[in-house]
């Protein structure tokens, strides 16, 4: 049985000249511990690149507050055309040093909604998506 999950990331910037919205896009770990969200849900380094992946091959999509059209599918509201894996493993390969791993991404938002992250509406993405949920023992 699959369940929807929503991971949330900060905007960093926004970028008049382009329309574009920098940030994570997800989080993973902060100072070095693992990162919990808003549904006290963790996603580790390795399940995001695999999300990230197929974000990235199949959808690449930008909605609004995760509403969808009558047939169950995301309303499109812009597009993410830059996803970068911020991981422990790549930061260390490129010599960057970050107290932050995850998902850095560049949102171009139509201008309704790039208004929104410029005003300071919107501070935040919210990524969200369907998976299996397992119970791991600690």
């Amino acid at each position: 049985m699959a369940d929807t999950f929503e991971i949330r990331g900060t905007v960093a910037k926004v970028d008049d000249s382009l329309g574009l919205v920098f940030g994570f896009g997800a989080v993973c770990t902060e100072d070095g511990q693992p990162y919990y969200d808003t549904q006290d849900e963790h996603a580790s380094e390795a399940e995001l690149l695999k999300a990230l992946l197929n974000f990235v091959e199949h959808w690449q999509i930008a909605g609004e507050k995760h509403a969808t059209d009558d047939a169950g599918l995301p309303e499109i509201h812009g597009s993410v055309p830059f996803v970068f894996p911020l991981l422990s493993d790549v930061a260390k390969a490129l010599d960057i040093q970050t107290p932050t791993t995850g998902a850095l991404i560049a949102m171009k938002p139509t201008p309704e909604v790039f208004a929104k992250f410029k005003s300071g509406e919107y501070r935040s993405f919210s990524m969200g998506g369907t998976a299996r949920r397992r119970i791991v023992e600690a």
